[in-house]
């Protein structure tokens, strides 16, 4: 009897260490996420970068082609012809997709200004894969869409 009693006590520990893990996880993943999208906003493309796998690859706000790596250059050049992005996540959620993975998804709400001068306000869908790289969790893979209301309304 006192055997299954350390059984299940040990049962019982080794459970709340891996509930305990999965949740500081998913909190050191909220807390890349939302300090990348601060860095982006700030225009810090340097800091940005630090949060990107080397073979990251996603689709831009823009609805274009798969892009592959991430370019500090192309970043700083879209900035210096005006391009800038005020967002800010809501609805964060995120899931462990086993150890050292990630998938987040997120509303960002606020404006893309672009090159001319042209403020778009609006909510956008995000979705990021990450894995832990060195000790940071970084972008594998990433995708931005408009948030858009159907004929019926409803968001798609």
């Amino acid at each position: 009897m006192k055997r299954i009693m350390t059984i299940a006590l040990l049962v019982i520990c080794c459970s709340t260490i891996s509930i305990q893990s999965v949740a500081a996880q998913e909190a050191e993943v909220r807390a890349a996420m939302e300090e990348a999208l601060a860095a982006w906003r700030d225009g810090d493309f340097e800091k940005l970068g630090s949060f990107y796998a080397t073979n990251t690859r996603g689709f831009m706000l823009d609805g274009g082609f798969l892009i592959n790596g991430f370019s500090i250059e192309a970043l700083q050049a879209a900035a210096s012809m005006g391009v800038a992005f005020d967002v800010e996540p809501q609805e964060i959620d995120i899931m462990m997709a086993g150890e050292g993975v990630a998938v987040a998804v997120a509303l960002l709400e606020g404006s893309v200004t672009l090159p001319g001068g042209t403020v778009q306000e609006g909510s956008w869908r995000y979705s990021e894969t990450r894995i832990r790289e060195g000790g940071v969790w970084k972008v594998l893979q990433y995708h931005f869409s408009p948030l858009e209301m159907t004929p019926l309304g409803g968001m798609q």
